[in-house]
């Protein structure tokens, strides 16, 4: 379906800028973008009267009718049209001025053509999503269950951890239906997900809801070994309604009983009835200080230091053409890091963890350099997830002395995994694989 943008902008140079871009992209993804330009908010508010834009940038400065005011005057016409700010103005209040006029996004000017474009392909699968929320039933559902489901449709773009991490928190935290089933699909999806982003692929969650069950698929996995996939879904052995392909994979979650859970409410309330005030929920955000541990003797620490650093050096340069000597090194440092965590009890599951990678990795030291392209972005996220760790241990200070424990320990299993996903009796280290995201 051709979509319909519209640029508004006093400068010329800028218009022309955002015009070849859009065009660009039409011509590089195959789609029909029908491209209209405004000179200012006044003629931009005049033009919208008379047709709807799918999408319109715009500009703060400008001449006869600013940004901002344009801005609230469309949003008053026109709900469905998404607004984003493109300007140059280094001002907070402004900026903040037009998102809270209905703009939904603020891009800087100069425009990074890179992060312009990975921004426009969002905001075009969100319109799309949008249009297909206006239906009552989703003729092109996401999910691999079913392609007649209950309109309602939530997308998630997830591209870092606090993009995963928001989706985690809204099903999880913000949300008053909670049920087990729910919790370890959550928790599934949360692992798959972070998983994807250790080897460096952009990812999109979309929930579907009938009223009875809930259908949340993750796509973007095209670069994931199937194999990969399947190990972090045998440790999740709970959640076995799942269909796998296309690059994505769709759990579905049958809805607790509404009524069910008002009488479960109900009765609790009759047997508690001493109760005067609401008990604190155990998600609840709670204020942690942090602080500086000193467990580890200054010449271990400084020994540890130093190997990280080599090792974070290393392992930034596995996706160029990286030699067997090189690998020798990786292992040789990951079993010195090994040798000093695991002689203290705060440090043990990750000294332990290092040491298996390490000798996983001097066994398949062939394969670990012909995989070198597929799992740098994973090693790389490795090698500052170990600099974090020690900066915010002994220098910086942490909420708790194991706080990096369960990523570290979980992503070094990972990446050992790889390594020997195709060993003869791998089919049954299934169990011995930690959740990617353990409690």
């Amino acid at each position: 379906m051709m979509k319909k943008i519209l640029i508004v902008d006093d400068n010329e140079n800028n218009r022309m800028l955002l015009r070849a871009l859009l065009e660009d992209y039409a011509e590089d993804n195959g789609t029909d973008l029908s491209i209209h330009e405004a000179v200012n908010g006044l003629e931009a508010s005049l033009v919208v009267q008379d047709e709807h834009f799918h999408l319109i940038f715009m500009d703060i400065m400008m001449p006869e009718m600013d940004g901002i005011e344009a801005t609230k005057r469309i949003r008053a016409q026109d709900a469905k049209t998404m607004i984003v700010a493109v300007s140059a103005v280094d001002d907070g209040e402004r900026q903040q001025q037009i998102l809270r006029n209905g703009a939904e996004d603020y891009i800087n000017k100069p425009i990074n053509a890179d992060i312009f474009l990975t921004r426009l392909g969002n905001y075009l699968s969100l319109i799309e999503s949008r249009d297909t929320l206006t239906r009552k039933y989703n003729s092109s559902a996401a999910n691999l269950f079913t392609q007649e489901i209950f309109s309602r449709k939530l997308l998630f773009y997830v591209e870092k951890d606090d993009e995963l991490a928001e989706f985690w928190e809204y099903y999880l935290l913000n949300t008053s239906e909670r049920s087990e089933k729910l919790i370890d699909a959550i928790r599934t999806v949360y692992a798959l997900g972070s998983m994807g982003l250790r080897v460096g692929v952009k990812l999109q969650i979309i929930v579907e809801e009938s009223m009875d069950t809930m259908f949340i698929t993750l796509s973007g996995l095209d670069d994931v070994d199937d194999k990969i996939i399947k190990l972090v879904m045998a440790k999740n052995p709970t959640v076995t309604d799942y269909k796998m392909g296309d690059g994505k994979i769709s759990i579905g979650v049958k809805r607790p009983n509404i009524e069910q859970a008002v009488l479960a409410h109900d009765a609790m309330v009759k047997v508690a009835p001493t109760v005067t005030a609401p008990a604190v929920a155990a998600y609840e955000a709670i204020e942690e200080t942090t602080q500086v541990y000193n467990y580890m003797e200054p010449e271990d620490l400084m020994d540890l230091k130093e190997y990280v650093g080599k090792l974070n050096s290393l392992m930034m340069v596995v996706g160029g053409e990286i030699e067997h000597y090189e690998v020798d090194e990786i292992s040789n440092s990951l079993q010195q890091i090994s040798r000093i965590a695991s002689g203290y009890t705060d440090s043990y599951s990750i000294g332990n963890a290092l040491g298996t990678m390490g000798r996983i990795i001097a066994i398949h030291r062939d394969l670990f350099v012909n995989k070198a392209t597929d799992i740098a972005p994973m090693c790389a996220a490795f090698g500052r997830d170990l600099s974090t760790w020690i900066r915010m241990i002994f220098i910086d200070g942490a909420t708790r002395v194991n706080f990096m424990d369960d990523t570290i320990v979980a992503n070094a299993e990972l990446i050992g995994s790889i390594l020997t996903m195709d060993d003869a009796d791998h089919e049954h280290s299934a169990e011995d694989l930690d959740d990617i995201f353990d409690f």
